[in-house]
């Protein structure tokens, strides 16, 4: 089967799951002998294909990341260029690239990822008369609480244009039956973790001790932004180091809160308590959880939630947000509302103070993290992908 496939991101180029999902699932694709054309902007950086029969096609060069806020005007200082702009010269381009490719060797599916690449995706499907399979990993109802009007619009004619839609999780379906998909037309597939990766990290040394020395260590890794829920990761660390004072929180990230979960740390009085790592390379990641004895995911609104995966795949308990997709899978981990500081906190400090919990929890990720892979995410994508091809050609109507 051979696939275009439309993207933003692909490692080293990446800035969140996004990028994760789909650096795996197209080496997952590939080992079952899929052919894979992936398209995206241009990164600036060597990307080497992780397999024979994947090919990195860069056609339009965006320094926007996809999942920073910005504001309804569709600037904002750090993007540097106008989003929307940006956004369009990608359509145009992937657009007219993939169109060349099409004429040397056709393709059978095309498989566009969110509303960055949803427009493109829509059009070709019209112009080369092939299927079009759109996944969701988050929508604007996820991202913010304010939705742009623009990007709901996009979204809304992605999800009528699609053939067959692919959600990340039972939520995510749910966010975009809101769009107004019929819920007949959507195909949950999780995400996977290459959980030997993790499980074979070793531990850094020299992290344990500049970090960790003699403090337990309570970490949480994601952009922050509104919807990663580190502010109420914050207020949740002020409650435990009332009772577990010789507690460190790390937070690896970085976004437009850092400025103000700094001056946070500062007023709530637990400075001293607090790490700020910024951004960590994913090759880096591995060693982050090595050294935590819990991981949060506070998450306000999470379609998903890959780290905890990775958290549980590294021996590490995991507490993650109700409001999130790996909710819905991990059984072992701890579930809290996240807006509920108190609960947190107290969830914290038992697994912290109590090492028989902490250790039933691992043994139970353990066992857990082997059903969720990679491989059957593909097997789940190919599935979508051979549904699409036969049922194309029965029409379906778009909003816009």
């Amino acid at each position: 089967m051979r696939i275009a496939m439309l993207g933003w991101e692909f490692p080293p180029f990446v800035s969140g799951g996004l990028g994760v999902h789909c650096f795996e699932l197209t080496r997952a694709l590939c080992r079952k002998g899929a052919e894979i054309d992936f398209f995206m902007p241009v990164s600036g950086k060597k990307i080497t294909p992780s397999c024979p029969n994947l090919r990195i096609i860069e056609v339009a060069k965006t320094e926007l990341a996809p999942y920073l806020v910005f504001t309804k005007k569709g600037k904002q200082a750090s993007y540097g260029d106008n989003l929307i702009a940006a956004v369009n010269e990608y359509w145009t381009k992937c657009e007219d690239t993939v169109m060349r490719e099409a004429a040397i060797k056709p393709y059978d599916v095309i498989h566009s990822h969110d509303w960055l690449t949803s427009r493109p995706g829509a059009t070709l499907r019209k112009k080369l008369s092939t299927p079009l399979v759109q996944t969701f990993h988050s929508t604007e109802f996820d991202r913010t609480s304010w939705p742009w009007d623009y990007v709901l619009d996009v979204e809304r004619a992605a999800a009528a244009n699609a053939d067959l839609i692919i959600a990340v999780s039972r939520r995510t379906r749910e966010q975009v039956c809101r769009l107004g998909a019929p819920a007949d037309k959507i195909r949950v597939v999780y995400n996977g973790v290459d959980r030997e990766r993790f499980a074979g990290s070793q531990v850094d040394l020299r992290m344990v001790n500049s970090l960790k020395r003699d403090r337990k260590v309570v970490l949480f890794l994601g952009r922050l932004t509104e919807q990663k829920g580190p502010v109420q990761f914050l207020h949740a660390a002020e409650q435990v180091l009332s009772a577990e004072p010789n507690t460190l929180f790390v937070i690896a990230g970085k976004g437009e809160l850092l400025p103000l979960l700094i001056n946070m740390s500062i007023v709530l009085g637990i400075s001293s308590n607090v790490k700020f790592l910024g951004y960590v390379p994913e090759e880096e990641q591995c060693k982050i959880y090595k050294i935590a004895d819990v991981y949060v995911m506070p998450s306000t609104s999470e379609p998903f939630g890959i780290t905890a995966l990775e958290a549980m795949s590294s021996g590490v308990p995991v507490i993650v947000s109700k409001t999130s997709g790996v909710a819905e899978v991990a059984k072992s981990a701890i579930k809290v509302d996240f807006w509920d500081i108190k609960m947190m906190a107290q969830k914290i400090v038992a697994v912290l103070r109590f090492a028989p919990l902490s250790r039933t929890m691992v043994r139970l990720s353990n066992g857990e993290v082997n059903e969720h892979t990679w491989e059957k995410a593909a097997d789940g994508t190919m599935r979508v992908y051979n549904e699409a091809i036969s049922e194309y050609g029965k029409q379906v109507p778009a909003l816009r």
